[in-house]
């Protein structure tokens, strides 16, 4: 495990299961591919956070695949989608083909947030929702109200205010193991990611990405949103069980089968092909 700048306190073995040697990981050959490390399950909720960019290199167009815990099991990364040639544009049917396929547990669509300001966010969010007819996706919320909090606005809206508390959840799930980590690429722009006293300008050191990190911190807060503003702590609780001996830290162990998608290229097709072989009839 990575020697982390920030995320020094996480015990060994906690929080992260590592998948590949990311000296072997081959950029190109994965740029634009999503890699898959656990199938989607029908009963399973799912939430994709999703970091729009122009498409030139400069910044990455990211899709986070976040499987929502429970009781007994946290968070947990179950795929991810990294380009460098993805716009705006291209990215928003990919996003709903992925949300789709790994949906909300009952049937319906995986809830989607997207990075709404900047550049490209809103052209996504416009295809996503009216071109490509995705229905369940991310309301933003004003947190400083009494009541009334949800607005009539689609998507997270990163601002001087907002982004420190992203990065303070996503750190606090990470280093209490609420949030499993399979991607090696993950892992090491959460390494290069800075931070001052108070977070208020978490962003990558210079000349460095930050886009995996900020879909996956995104579709972590999406995943519990509802849940803290009703005033429960589904992880705390779990924390609690664990310490009090009813429940079982789950192992991570180095030996863990590599899914039927993983590490290979696969294409829309490939994907709805093998959802029919595996959940039909």
């Amino acid at each position: 495990m990575p020697n982390f700048s920030f995320l020094d306190k996480v015990p060994k073995g906690w929080g992260f299961r590592g998948c590949d040697d990311p000296a072997e990981f081959d950029h190109d050959y994965w740029n634009g591919k999503l890699v898959v490390y656990e199938d989607p399950q029908p009963t399973d909720q799912y939430v994709i956070g999703v970091d729009p960019s122009g498409g030139k290199g400069a910044d990455r167009s990211v899709i986070q695949v976040l499987r929502v815990g429970d009781i007994n099991r946290p968070d947990e990364q179950v795929a991810e989608f990294a380009s460098d040639h993805h716009g705006p544009h291209d990215l928003a049917p990919v996003a709903a083909l992925v949300g789709r396929l790994y949906g909300d547990g009952s049937g319906g669509e995986a809830l989607c947030i997207v990075e709404a300001n900047g550049e490209y966010g809103d052209a996504t969010l416009f295809d996503i929702r009216s071109r490509l007819g995705y229905g369940n996706l991310f309301v933003w919320k004003v947190y400083d109200r009494t009541k009334n909090l949800s607005s009539n606005r689609l998507g997270w809206w990163t601002t001087p205010s907002t982004r420190p508390k992203l990065v303070a959840r996503g750190v606090h799930a990470v280093t209490h193991n609420d949030l499993i980590i399979n991607s090696e690429e993950l892992l090491n722009e959460l390494e290069d990611f800075q931070s001052d006293h108070w977070m208020a300008k978490a962003q990558a050191s210079s000349g460095r990405h930050d886009d995996r990190v900020m879909s996956m911190l995104m579709a972590y807060w999406a995943a519990h949103d509802n849940e803290w503003k009703a005033g429960q702590d589904i992880a705390a609780e779990r924390n609690r069980l664990r310490l009090a001996g009813k429940i079982e830290q789950a192992e991570l162990s180095e030996d863990t089968p590599k899914r039927s998608w993983q590490n290979t290229a696969v294409t829309s097709a490939d994907m709805h092909e093998q959802w029919e072989e595996q959940f039909s009839g």
